[in-house]
């Protein structure tokens, strides 16, 4: 009789246990948004979602460097870049590993004018703003080709 009541027992805390580790992880899962985030996850498309989080022309500007890969092509070219509000640049997430050197880019971002002066910097270079053409411009950022 004694075996039956310790199996018994021993049972219970086991499904009393994972009842418990159930209830903890679905409060975590709603602390945190999970159903929530997972929805969002499923239905935005992965452009959208890196745009919302990483803006088109503010913060990191993935959205203008995005178009700028597609419409260009400039991750086949040497391309510099400056991000002027001090954001990671995203050129991992588009980089080429065979690049072709007859083109350079110069890609300003969160810039507050075209050409702020004669000379302006980029990657730590200074660089003549009248041997530059613009290619292309959204709000705040710019597109330079070296003529």
């Amino acid at each position: 009789m004694k075996k039956n009541l310790k199996i018994i027992n021993l049972k219970k805390i086991k499904n009393l246990n994972s009842l418990l580790l159930i209830i903890i992880l679905l409060s975590f899962v709603h602390l945190f948004d999970g159903f929530e985030n997972t929805f969002k996850i499923l239905i935005r498309p992965y452009e959208t979602r890196m745009q919302l989080t990483h803006g088109y022309c503010q913060n990191e500007s993935y959205g203008f460097y995005s178009d700028v890969v597609k419409k260009f092509q400039i991750n086949k070219y040497k391309v510099y870049q400056e991000n002027y509000d001090g954001y990671p640049l995203f050129r991992g997430f588009f980089y080429k590993k065979k690049t072709q050197f007859d083109e350079e880019f110069y890609l300003l971002l969160n810039s507050d004018k075209q050409k702020t002066s004669e000379f302006i910097s980029v990657e730590g270079v200074k660089i003549n703003t009248n041997k530059l053409e613009l290619v292309f411009n959204k709000k705040n950022c710019y597109l330079f080709k070296k003529k």
